[in-house]
């Protein structure tokens, strides 16, 4: 019965397609995204007006980070898949997805740092601002993955698992994995923004978080190992918790110090 139960869920749920009106198609993984994207805006700017902050001021702030997180991991995903997209119309075709989640926060991060410089606004703070925003539209881009039927699990080998389009048999259903972790993750931030007021604690929270999440999810996706048997993400997810953790002790010894020379 169990394993009735979940096939049928898989073959139900992945779909790609979520609405059809016409000759109009509603895809499942772009509206996964829009709700993110419209949520984590909603969440932003409520959190900027408890900082003091103006929204509105902030427009082109918000439509820099967006567009620039869309190029780069549409860009390194396409990098890393160059025979999936021999033309450049393929490469402009959305529909059924295809980023790199690592190239939307490097796309967004640099568009961030592009703003601060340029209106002189400290980094820090409004990435605090911002990445429990991320961690939200990750959670809800993952289940977008679901349904659609992309960045699938390895076979379970059992009589369980969800199937996909891409490839045969019951699978990990990966996306869901990781789906509920980023949420967790977006709840922790939430939480923890709530008790520190040092700036740049929320975002290398964010950093170490999801890189723990990605690095050790990652033994239950289908993807290619690089080295040791580890695959690309993984080594960079090893990067990243080694420089926030590093990163934040140096935070931390510098509020350290603050404190002492004000004290004294």
């Amino acid at each position: 019965m169990p394993f009735i139960v979940v096939l049928f869920l898989g073959v139900i749920l992945v779909h790609p397609v979520l609405i059809t009106i016409g000759n109009i198609e509603l895809y499942s993984y772009g509206f996964m995204i829009g709700l993110g994207v419209i949520l984590g805006l909603i969440i932003a700017s409520k959190r900027m007006e408890q900082a003091g902050l103006n929204p509105d001021d902030f427009f082109p702030f918000f439509v820099i980070i967006i567009i620039c997180g869309i190029v780069g991991g549409r860009l390194i995903h396409v990098v890393l898949n160059k025979s999936s997209y021999p033309t450049f119309k393929s490469v402009l075709d959305l529909r059924e997805g295809g980023f790199a989640i690592h190239g939307v926060l490097l796309g967004g991060l640099l568009g961030s740092l592009a703003y601060c410089i340029a209106k002189r606004v400290r980094p820090g703070t409004l990435l605090d601002i911002i990445v429990p925003s991320v961690a939200l539209g990750q959670s809800l881009g993952r289940i977008g993955c679901f349904l659609n039927g992309c960045c699938y699990g390895i076979p379970t080998n059992g009589n369980w698992g969800v199937q996909t389009r891409y490839a045969p048999g019951l699978r990990h259903p990966y996306q869901l994995y990781e789906s509920a972790a980023d949420f967790l993750l977006f709840l922790g931030l939430m939480r923890l923004s709530k008790k520190t007021d040092t700036r740049g604690v929320v975002t290398l929270a964010y950093v170490f978080g999801y890189s723990l999440i990605r690095f050790s999810l990652e033994f239950f996706r289908d993807s290619e190992k690089i080295l040791f048997g580890l695959s690309s993400a993984q080594w960079l997810s090893l990067v990243l918790l080694a420089a926030s953790l590093l990163l934040y002790l140096l935070v931390k010894k510098r509020t350290a110090k603050t404190v002492n020379e004000v004290s004294s």
